[in-house]
């Protein structure tokens, strides 16, 4: 789960935040002192945005060529409205435009 975690570029907060767990739970996860439900590992495949088939096989996951801020990004995009995602490709769009100058 850590490597998984470092892949997507994510603190333990930002990931506990985003399975809504605590961070502190989820770091005695990481060392393998709790051992986690199977509703917490569910809740944390979606916050990574996989399933949990997914979360158990052997390929990895991160074997796109996606790279950990796209990841991010997509994590951080998940929970939003359609015309939040809207503003937010907005402002990415000035952004690039602003750094081409």
């Amino acid at each position: 789960m850590k490597e998984l975690r470092s892949e997507y570029g994510l603190s333990q907060e930002q990931l506990a935040l985003q399975a809504e767990i605590t961070t502190a739970y989820l770091g005695q996860v990481e060392r393998g002192e709790k051992n986690p439900t199977v509703v917490t590992v569910g809740k944390i495949c979606n916050a990574f945005n996989i399933s949990l088939s997914d979360f158990f096989s052997d390929q990895r996951l991160s074997g796109t060529d996606e790279d950990a801020a796209s990841r991010q990004i997509n994590l951080l995009l998940k929970n939003l409205s359609p015309a939040e995602r809207q503003e937010v490709l907005q402002i990415i769009k000035h952004a690039v435009k602003l750094k081409e100058l």
